[in-house]
């Protein structure tokens, strides 16, 4: 299977690299421009609209030309965007073209993810969404240290991601493996979702908005505290790296208690690294070790939210709920970076861990109450660490079996 799965996880890796390294360059290049928060927090909305659009609207492109053109198109696009970004700046011209990135970003991961559907039966889903996993966080962990390479002010960088997105090609278009088959997204309302598993459809919108936020914010507020972008590199990879080891732990924590017990403690734990984070970046070391943990925390919120949501659904429904829960997910990351700088305008660059921790707060005070209303469904389902990409990896899921 290790062969099999070679050409897709490397074209992954090699395009993630050059993803992560672009959405953190972005943010820096705009902040360097001496464009407002409010801006940049656009950006990152136009980016996850496009994704969410592409998610749900590339599959008919891609079994119209087939995949490897389809993925071949997609990272070319992506390549010249990533050029005209760094030849022009202007605000309007970049709203459309991340959208257009956001897009094209969705088309890549649905051709990658059907191949790894393919590749993987029933009896082995698991360990291929596990790799899957493993090779896309360290891609975005490892993304963030090729801002070292260049100035943001500079085509460099902008080149190297146009690069990365053009190499990433290479891999998927030597394979041996055949066409995978896109089956169409089974609908499911998304009011029968909310009445389905309330607690689920809250806690995937209240990760959103809050991963968006870091996605597309965080840079900006590392770049506004510490004294080089090395470190800013640092604490982005700190961050995501926290978000890939604490994931299994706590997935197995959920496992055997009431997951939205879970989720609150998690929730209170995200509110308290917050406020602790505002003071803890006059120690770089503390707030490193700070921004560890909140990464890994808050990286969690979403799988143990469609865990949840899982133990109340029947198999039937599994794979329509995960897909409307991904696409829940996605509109709250687009609102996520649209909102917190409306605190970071208010409250200086601060502001951006005082949204995170109002939103935990609504999080605590929503599942606790939740709590008194409904009983705990029996989790009859185990933890499985889920990727934030296209509605594919809910077909990708041990539990849809």
């Amino acid at each position: 299977m290790l062969k099999l799965l070679f050409s897709p996880l490397v074209s992954l890796f090699v395009f993630t690299l050059g993803s992560s390294l672009f959405t953190t360059l972005v943010i820096l290049r705009l902040h360097e421009a001496h464009f407002s928060s409010l801006i940049i927090g656009a950006m990152t909305s136009a980016y996850y609209a496009g994704l969410v659009i592409g998610s749900f609207r590339s599959e008919r492109f891609i079994l119209r030309v087939g995949h490897i053109r389809a993925f071949s198109f997609f990272a070319s696009l992506l390549a010249v965007i990533c050029i005209a970004q760094g030849m022009y700046v202007e605000p309007w011209f970049w709203l459309l073209l991340r959208m257009a990135g956001g897009f094209a970003t969705a088309g890549l991961f649905i051709v990658i993810e059907s191949w790894l559907l393919i590749i993987g039966d029933i009896k082995t889903r698991g360990k291929v969404l596990s790799f899957y996993m493993v090779t896309l966080y360290a891609a975005q962990g490892i993304g963030q240290f090729l801002i070292n390479f260049g100035s943001p002010a500079e085509l460099t960088l902008f080149a190297l991601a146009a690069m990365l997105s053009s190499l990433a090609v290479i891999p998927l278009s030597i394979t041996k493996i055949g066409q995978p088959e896109i089956s169409e997204p089974v609908s499911l309302s998304f009011l029968e979702l909310y009445k389905l598993s309330t607690s689920g459809v809250i806690g995937c919108l209240c990760s959103g908005l809050i991963l968006g936020a870091i996605y597309g914010l965080l840079p900006l507020f590392l770049t506004q505290s510490l004294p080089n972008l090395t470190l800013v590199s640092v604490f982005m990879a700190l961050t995501i790296f926290g978000g890939m080891a604490l994931q299994y732990p706590i997935g197995k924590l959920s496992d055997m208690v009431d997951r939205r017990i879970v989720l609150i403690i998690i929730s209170c734990l995200v509110t308290a690294i917050s406020i602790f984070s505002i003071f803890a970046f006059h120690y770089i070391w503390v707030s490193a070790l700070a921004l560890f943990i909140f990464g890994g925390l808050t990286f969690t919120l979403y799988p143990i939210s469609i865990s949840y949501a899982c133990d109340s659904l029947s198999s039937s429904h599994m794979v329509a709920a995960t897909q409307g829960l991904l696409l829940t997910y996605s509109i709250g990351a687009a609102i996520g970076p649209f909102i917190s700088p409306i605190f970071m305008h208010y409250f200086g660059k601060d502001g951006l861990f005082i949204y995170f921790c109002c939103m935990s707060t609504f999080m605590v005070c929503f599942f606790l109450w939740r709590k008194t209303q409904s009983p705990a469904p029996v989790q009859e389902d185990t933890f499985v660490v889920m990727p934030l990409t296209t509605p594919i990896t809910a077909e990708l899921d041990p539990r849809t079996e």
